[in-house]
């Protein structure tokens, strides 16, 4: 029998951000999109799930971002993301992670995370897209416009789907997202939506790809830089053949131009092969 899980409680956000701009990052200013800065939002520890906005500083918006399950918790496994958005207003980036599985976790668990703020390019937009009830994937389209940023959400899931896809396509023109039901559920009622952070083409921009290997591991991360003189202005994951049981447990910037990816099986693991990908979309 599924126990019943706190559905819909979410832990208040921590009130002070932190601006980390340019850490260990050697690139001038004038090489990476104008006025480009990371803003960090934690959750205090709980075991329920959580939410946790970075907010923008003002003159800037917001390209991207990304949340994680700080290293080293117990709660890897037994979390995963199921909101990642950027903001129709350019304000920031709302991240919400949830436990998930047919038993709650007993143990205190953390969130963290990210926005990509930068003086708005020009041609600036968010552009969201809902799929009908039940659908897994969804697109959003720039148009004429360039993809710069991306994002996506799981409504009325409540930890029984979760988002194991967030990625922008290969020339730049939508933004997909795959939402996937956990193992031993059976969801009712749920949708997806793709979020996409469109622009007019702004200088040096490109995707850049970490391609992960096929395995039957635990659990799965890696890394992917901007090249030399660019920096992020967003990132994305995606895993393949996890089934609904392996769950995405961060999507981290560091240093501006650098994204990390994680992916943790679920309590009882998952017997076939399956990879992660991490996405970024860089800009000079």
């Amino acid at each position: 029998m599924r126990a019943t899980r706190r559905r819909g409680v979410l832990t208040a956000v921590v009130a002070t951000a932190a601006v980390v701009a340019g850490l260990g990052w050697a690139a001038p200013a004038s090489a990476v999109p104008a006025g480009l800065v990371t803003v960090a939002q934690s959750a205090a520890e709980s075991s329920a799930d959580k939410s946790a906005f970075a907010s923008c500083p003002a003159g800037k918006v917001v390209t991207g971002g990304g949340g994680y399950l700080p290293a080293g918790s117990s709660a890897a496994g037994r979390v995963g993301l199921d909101r990642l958005e950027p903001l129709s207003n350019g304000t920031g980036f709302f991240v919400t992670m949830r436990e998930v599985g047919p038993v709650n976790f007993a143990g205190d668990w953390g969130l963290q995370a990210l926005a990509q703020c930068a003086t708005a390019p020009a041609g600036y937009q968010v552009v969201a897209a809902t799929g009908a009830v039940g659908t897994q994937y969804v697109t959003a389209s720039c148009g004429t416009k360039k993809v710069i940023g991306m994002g996506g959400r799981i409504n009325s899931g409540l930890g029984d789907v979760v988002l194991d896809q967030v990625v922008p396509s290969f020339d730049l023109a939508s933004v997909t997202v795959r939402a996937v039901p956990v193992q031993g559920t059976s969801p009712a009622g749920w949708s997806a939506t793709a979020v996409a952070v469109c622009a007019t083409a702004p200088a040096g921009l490109e995707r850049i790809a970490r391609i992960g290997t096929s395995a039957s591991d635990p659990s799965d991360s890696g890394l992917k830089a901007c090249p030399a003189g660019k920096g992020l202005y967003s990132a994305g994951a995606d895993i393949n053949a996890g089934n609904g049981q392996v769950l995405l447990t961060a999507i981290n910037i560091t240093g501006g131009n650098t994204v990390r990816v994680r992916a943790d099986e679920d309590a009882d693991g998952l017997a076939g092969s399956w990879s992660l990908n991490g996405y970024g979309i860089c800009g000079s």
